[in-house]
């Protein structure tokens, strides 16, 4: 069968393929770290928390955040070993839930991605209007630079995906570079008090204004590590290197962020959280004021920038991928599901998601909104609700798939039962923490953002009905819902996904 498929696809004048062993290894833990945007997190996240999150226990709660994501990472990586598709957690959901729960998982997160574009490009907009009219003094709208961003990152996605990497390459290693050397100086000279160890005291978090505020920013500071399965059909080996870059990614941004986190707290002491709540998005560039030179901060005023871009494109990447993936696999129409004839970039689904980020953004600018506070922080919150959410539905995924093909051993029974078992109570539980939290976090009770939970439900059993709906009257349509296009190196019993009975399709 996985021949005839790649008779087909190239016997056509279409081109539908993704360009194979494109991408390597470093590029994909560069994607990763791109989409967590880590002087984004540390200049505006993480203050944010100190004020009204997590507060003192704010580094506390990114340890925290990278031990339950790296338990889910463990049954993660084992799905991406034997599942190697563009989809990432649509497939695995449709391999270990059934078609029906997969598309409707799919459709969540691909929904999630595509709001994530335009909720960053408000930040990217408001600090590029700022830093046109101090530096340069144009009056430039947030809006206008916001969609100007956009169609940068479209024009260079129609390209090959590696010229993508070399972009955010060098972004990310500025501002890493820049966020590291401050972090290290604040704690080496002692901040304001001396060192505070007593902030990594599981007591704290029982003392932190809004706990579940808290996670909700560590976890939004994570959302996209994903991106390792995205791109494992264009990257040499997908096997070893998404599973390595997974970990690594988790590991080396939760390191980074727990330091940035504490060395924040130390450079103020006890005065962290009224300070924070008084500066918030100045905050680590006082910072960088008090305890370095004043270039550093001119240098963060100019990364944030950059910053803020290299994340909204790494989601831009991402959602077109679900995108494509989703009309490749002729569950949307059909043309978003091609590639560029020489370049082999999903180019249709990449204009696509184009035009919804520009559309979001006009809505929003058009009803006065602030690109920081509403477009900027409303919209994450339904971001981060369905990805966790998806991440809860992808841990069941996995238990259910390798009860299907079986274990062996000890250490597969933790990988593939227990540790995914865990990780899917620890994803229930933040968020619950988030729904419960909903009102704090838009600083009032919005009826719009209250109804959050449901959106992410509505999306979730649209996707599921819309499958039944196939089955019964589109089944050829239906079989190809969450198909693997690498099945030549896969057991026939690990190549077919489930039905909506638990049978294979």
């Amino acid at each position: 069968m996985a021949s005839n498929l790649a008779t087909k696809r190239n016997t056509s004048d279409t081109s539908t393929d993704l360009l194979k062993g494109s991408i390597r290894f470093v590029t994909i833990v560069l994607m990763v770290t791109a989409a967590a945007a880590p002087l984004v997190v540390v200049s505006t996240y993480i203050p944010i928390s100190y004020a009204y999150g997590s507060g003192l226990a704010t580094s506390l709660t990114y340890v925290a955040a990278t031990l339950i994501l790296l338990v889910f990472a463990v049954g993660f990586a084992q799905m991406a070993k034997r599942i190697t598709a563009a989809g990432a957690f649509y497939n695995f959901a449709a391999q270990g839930l059934g078609k029906p729960l997969g598309l409707g998982a799919g459709w969540t997160v691909m929904a999630a991605y595509s709001m994530i574009v335009p909720a960053i490009s408000g930040g990217l907009g408001y600090f590029a209007s700022q830093l046109l009219n101090n530096y340069l003094g144009w009056s430039v709208p947030w809006w206008a630079c916001s969609i100007g961003g956009v169609l940068l990152m479209w024009a260079i996605s129609y390209f090959k995906v590696t010229a993508a990497g070399r972009i955010l390459g060098v972004a990310l290693a500025l501002e890493v570079l820049v966020v590291f050397v401050i972090a290290t100086v604040v704690v080496a000279r002692g901040g304001a008090q001396g060192q505070m160890p007593e902030v990594f005291n599981p007591a704290g978090l029982l003392a932190a204004p809004a706990i579940g505020i808290g996670f909700f920013f560590a976890f939004w500071s994570w959302i996209g590590f994903e991106t390792t399965a995205i791109y494992g059909e264009e990257t040499t080996d997908p096997k070893q290197a998404v599973p390595r870059a997974t970990y690594i990614a988790v590991i080396t941004l939760g390191v980074f962020y727990s330091f940035a986190a504490y060395a924040g707290i130390v450079g103020f002491g006890d005065d962290t959280m009224p300070q924070a709540e008084n500066l918030l998005g100045d905050y680590f560039f006082v910072l960088a004021d008090m305890y370095t030179i004043h270039s550093a901060r001119v240098l963060m005023d100019f990364l944030v920038i950059t910053g803020f871009f290299a994340c909204a494109f790494a989601f831009h990447n991402n959602a077109s991928r679900y995108l494509y993936s989703m009309g490749r696999d002729h569950i949307l129409p059909k043309k978003l599901g091609r590639t560029h004839p020489v370049h082999k970039s999903p180019y249709v689904a990449n204009g696509v998601q184009a035009v919804v980020a520009i559309i979001v953004i006009a809505l929003f600018a058009l009803g006065g909104a602030d690109p920081l506070l509403q477009l900027g922080g409303w919209l994450p919150i339904f971001c981060t609700a369905g990805v966790v959410f998806v991440q809860f539905l992808v841990s069941l995924a996995v238990i259910a798939y390798f009860n299907r093909v079986g274990r062996s051993g000890a250490a597969e029974i933790w990988k593939t039962l227990v540790a995914p078992a865990v990780g899917a109570v620890a994803q229930a539980v933040v968020l619950v923490l988030l729904v419960i939290y909903i009102p704090f976090l838009a600083g009032s009770e919005v009826l719009v953002l209250d109804l959050i939970p449901g959106y992410v439900l509505a999306i979730t059993l649209a996707g599921v009905g819309y499958a039944l709906y196939l089955r019964n009257w589109h089944p050829t349509r239906y079989q190809r819902i969450g198909r693997i296009y690498d099945e030549e190196e896969l057991p026939d019993a690990m190549a077919v996904p489930l039905d909506d009975a638990g049978q294979a399709g």
